[in-house]
């Protein structure tokens, strides 16, 4: 991790689970972290909980699914860095409910998550490849996404969730693959995909009232364990493409 000491990296949905797991675990290895989220409060409450690291830990509001508030978000992070080396695109909701839901709310919240987990994911990633051009160095996105993404087990697609998965896969190397073609050599392009991992996301959506129990009863992965994921992906030498990773609780039978 040495190579990515002092260098500047940008984590969206950061302010909980994954990407709370991603700030810490890059702000203890001495990369200065930017911290997106709406809650933007909870990241900085992570700052003061851990003190004093190596690495700096900045907090902005940013909602991924509003353009506009993308723009603004990575025009201030263009003013006081000029450029950035590391972008994760972490943010990620589902709501309870199907596809054919009747409520007069399903349409807002099925929009919702395909802006925020595709079309959000897509409007950072342009923003965070081109101030990673202009550091003129190494840079690395990494893509969180899901088993779902790969696999739908039966009767639990939890709506347009998994479809947004299934593209933002497709999204990642078609990027890959577009960065080759430009000729460009430095930015690596990755898709990162666990299976069950304990966050907030099933009780925030309406799934469980107990996550506690539902986490006791199925196999699973910590937050923690997927920062180490994302961790071993900035460690490969700059000329190894890691394009897919996939990481799963022992035990888990999708």
């Amino acid at each position: 991790m040495e190579k990515w000491t002092g260098k500047i990296a940008v984590v969206t949905g950061a302010s909980a689970g994954i990407g709370k797991a991603i700030v810490e675990y890059f702000a203890k290895s001495g990369i200065h972290v930017v911290g997106l989220a709406r809650r933007s409060e909870k990241i900085e409450e992570i700052g003061k909980q851990l003190g004093e690291t190596p690495g700096k830990i900045y907090a902005h509001k940013c909602d991924v699914s509003d353009l506009e508030s993308v723009k603004e978000t990575f025009k201030w992070i263009e003013e006081k860095f000029g450029f950035i080396h590391i972008h994760i695109n972490n943010a990620a909701i589902l709501f309870y409910g199907t596809i054919l839901d009747k409520r007069e709310n399903a349409t807002e919240k099925i929009n919702s998550v395909i802006n925020t987990n595709f079309t959000g994911a897509v409007h950072c990633t342009r923003e965070a490849v081109r101030l990673m051009e202009k550091s003129d160095d190494y840079g690395l996105l990494i893509n969180i996404n899901s088993i779902v993404g790969d696999s739908i087990p039966f009767g639990h697609g939890v709506n347009v969730y998994a479809p947004t998965k299934y593209a933002l896969k497709a999204f990642t190397e078609v990027l890959r693959q577009e960065l080759i073609l430009s000729g460009n050599t430095k930015i690596r392009v990755a898709n990162l995909s666990p299976g069950v991992v304990e966050t907030e996301m099933a009780v925030a959506a309406g799934f469980v009232e107990d996550a506690a129990a539902m986490y006791q009863a199925l196999p699973h992965v910590k937050s923690e364990d997927v920062a180490e994921a994302v961790s071993f992906i900035l460690r490969t030498p700059y000329n190894v493409n890691i394009t897919q990773l996939t990481i799963k609780p022992v035990g888990e039978k999708v």
